[in-house]
Formats: structure tokens, sequence, C-alpha cells
């Protein structure tokens, strides 16, 4: 499974499809207890695929904190620095002279700074948000791709094992054959190395089949022991209309805001060459000795001011630093910009492509096919050609399916990209 919960810094697609049958998987997973096993069952489609991932991913449910980061970031911005307390005492060799002091002060921005830090923070708790939402993109994505692949694979080991039915059947009738002189016995073996290759290509789908359903339930948040039993197929491939917009993708809005961000903190590295002046105010009691009237008691109260001279750090540095990660932000949203565009024409290309693959299959192949096999059936009943040709025709037909299921498969794959690409 990738790694998501490193957030990356898009495109508005509004897609109108047109509704078909979406294949529903059955979940059952299984709670050991003590005492007695739960079972519960959930119904997934493409449909209920985003919900279901957004209720129940653990990496996602974690990646959430991520936002009461950011909301305690915010609330600690923006502050003022706490007033601080002077206590000073003062004597002489022989401690006839005696001065407490005690005192308050407290420091004041001489610029917009706090203000300035209170809009940053603000404008990173909502990129954390579309932070949030663009790891719910990629997982859903994800787990639509582990879907695809669940369903595709069934359908095509299904079709293999109709392959392989049918390639027995033919060495059975070369075998026998070859029994009364007809054929060659080295062609039924020819035949029957056929069908056993099916068979070990049937049981790799089958592996391939397992770790799809490895990869999805972890982002279904499904324990490994839980079991997926799929009722229905993929449906057959349905264009949508091509209509894209540069707003909805969460992580160009989070690039957008982390610009934004930076030009807050350009600002505030500004804000920061003055430095905070100090104010306070402060009270004495104490004695003195006042020859030759004696020790007399003194009372003082006044203020105190400090202002800073900006002299040896002008903070020239940091503005810089600011400035220029303000501007590489600001590209990076621009090649975001175009890269979502290219990626989301480049799988709405890729999908037509497939379409138009199955939907020539369907149309121009599939019935050669059958008028092959009829003719081939024709000529059997009639005695002009053996039994093998017909199945002949009829492994020709079932390749012509198979080439049609990846069609199908590579397109829905295609499809879930360009709906990752297009956060739908």
């Amino acid at each position: 499974m990738k790694k998501l919960l490193f957030l990356t810094p898009v495109i508005l697609a509004s897609c109108a499809t047109r509704q078909v049958d979406v294949p529903i998987v059955t979940v059952k997973p299984i709670v050991e207890t003590a005492t007695k096993h739960s079972t519960s069952t959930i119904d997934l489609t493409f449909a209920n695929l985003p919900a279901k991932v957004r209720a129940n991913n653990p990496y996602l449910a974690a990646a959430r904190h991520l936002i009461g980061e950011a909301q305690g970031k915010l609330r600690q911005s923006g502050l003022r620095s706490n007033p601080a307390l002077e206590v000073e005492f003062e004597t002489g060799n022989r401690f006839h002279d005696l001065m407490l002091t005690v005192g308050v002060s407290q420091r004041f921005p001489r610029t917009n700074r706090l203000a300035i830090e209170k809009r940053a923070s603000e404008i990173l708790v909502q990129a954390a948000a579309a932070e949030i939402r663009n790891v719910e993109r990629q997982l859903i994505g994800e787990a639509r791709t582990a879907f695809t692949k669940v369903l595709a694979l069934r359908q095509e080991q299904a079709l293999i094992k109709k392959q392989e039915t049918n390639a027995r059947q033919l060495a059975d009738f070369i075998i026998k054959s070859a029994e009364q002189g007809e054929a060659s016995l080295l062609e039924a073996g020819t035949a029957l190395l056929e069908a056993t290759r099916l068979s070990n290509r049937a049981e790799q789908v089958s592996i391939r089949s397992q770790l799809a359903l490895a990869s999805l339930k972890p982002i279904l948040g499904l324990s490994p022991d839980s079991t997926l039993g799929t009722t229905q197929t993929l449906p057959e491939p349905s264009l949508p209309s091509m209509l894209v917009a540069s707003v909805r993708r969460p992580d160009l809005q989070a690039a957008q805001l982390r610009a934004k961000s930076a030009g807050a903190s350009k600002d505030l590295e500004r804000a920061r060459v003055r430095d905070d002046f100090e104010a306070g105010i402060f009270a004495g009691l104490g004695r003195a000795e006042d020859a030759p009237d004696g020790i007399e008691a003194e009372q003082i109260i006044g203020v105190r001011f400090k202002i800073p001279f900006t002299y040896y750090n002008d903070n020239s540095g940091n503005i810089l630093a600011a400035d220029a990660r303000h501007q590489r932000l600001t590209a990076e949203v621009s090649a975001l910009q175009r890269s979502i565009s290219a990626e989301a024409h480049a799988y709405y290309q890729e999908m037509a492509q497939w379409s138009a693959l199955s939907d020539q299959i369907e149309a121009n192949l599939i019935p050669l096919a059958d008028a092959q096999i009829t003719k081939t059936k024709d000529a059997y009943s009639r005695g002009e050609i053996p039994l093998q040709d017909v199945l002949r025709a009829q492994e020709q037909r079932l390749s012509l399916l198979t080439s049609q299921l990846e069609a199908i498969r590579d397109f829905h794959l295609a499809h879930a990209n360009y709906l990752t690409a297009t956060a739908q």
C-alpha cells in the first residue's frame, strides 16, 4: 500500500455518466471471541465505496489528527508575551541603607505582527483540511482500482475455465480419433498440454485475485480473515462527458493555501524587523541613613520603557528566504494545475480507446466468431468436418471474449484513475 500519510500539495471535473449496474461485493468480517463467532455483512459497490473508505480506513482516521494540530497552532499564534514580575533589593555594606523595588513589565509589538501570525495560522488550518481530503481522494482511488481488479480477475478465471473445458473436450475427441486411426496421438498430447496450461493459468489468476483482495481489505479497514464475495460482473464501458475546471482537486487547494500562507509569512518576517518595546511600572520601599537626622524611610514609584534599535539584525535573511519560499510555492501551484489537466485528459483518452476496442470486438469480431461456430456446427452435422474444427471455433470465440474482458478491465482501471484525477 502506498505511503499516504506524507501529505503532498487540480482540476474540477464535472462528468455526467449514465447510470449502469455496478458490481456488488458482499463482505463478511469474522470476529472471533472466546465463546462464538459473530458475522456482519457489508454490501460494497462502486457507489458506496468512497463512504466505506472514509468511515473505516485507519490511515485516514490517523491523518485527521493533523487538523487538530493545525488548530492547536492557530490557538497558540497571535498571543502577546506574558507580563514579567521584577523584584530588586539594594543595600550597603553595613546594611544601613535598604531598598526593595517591585515592578511589572509587559512587551508590546511595534507592528501588526500578531495579527499576521493569526492570519497565517488560519490559512494553515484550511490547508490541513484540504490535505485530509487529498488523502481521501488517493485512498478511494486505490480502493476503486483494487475492486476493479478483483472483479476482472474473477471474470477472467471463469473464461479460462471455459477455455480449459473446451480444450479437454478437444483432447478427448482427438484421443478417440487416434484410437480409430483417424488422428495422431502426438496431436492429442498437444491438446492435453494446452488444457494443462490453461488450468495452470487459472491458478495464477486465482492467486492474483487473492492478492487484489488482500490490498483492498486494509483500505476498507477490514481484518485479514474477513471474506469478500462478488455477485456481479464489471459493467459495460460507458464513456463520461469531459467537463474540466481547476478548483476541485484538494491537493491543488492545499497548494494554493500553502502559497497564500507563505505570502503571509513573508509579511510576518518584514514585521519582525522592529523588535517589541517593553513598558513597566515599579514601586520601591526602603530606608536610608541621613546624618545627623538618622535613618529615614523612603518610597519611590516610576515607569520604565525599553525601545530596541534595529542596528545589527535587520532580519533581511529571513525576509529573503520567505520571499523565495513564496515564489517557489506559487510556481508549484501553476505546475500542479498543468499536471492535473494533462493527467485528466490522458486518462480520458485512455478510456475512449479501451471503450472503442471493446465496442469493436463486440460489434465486429464476436459476430464473426458466432457465425463461424454456426457454420462449423452445420458442416459437422452433415459429416463434412470433424468435431475438432467445431471445438477450435469455440476456442477462438472464448479468446475474443477474453480480449474484450481485458479491454473492459483496462477501461474501468482508467476510469478509476480518471475519477481520482478529477477528485470525484
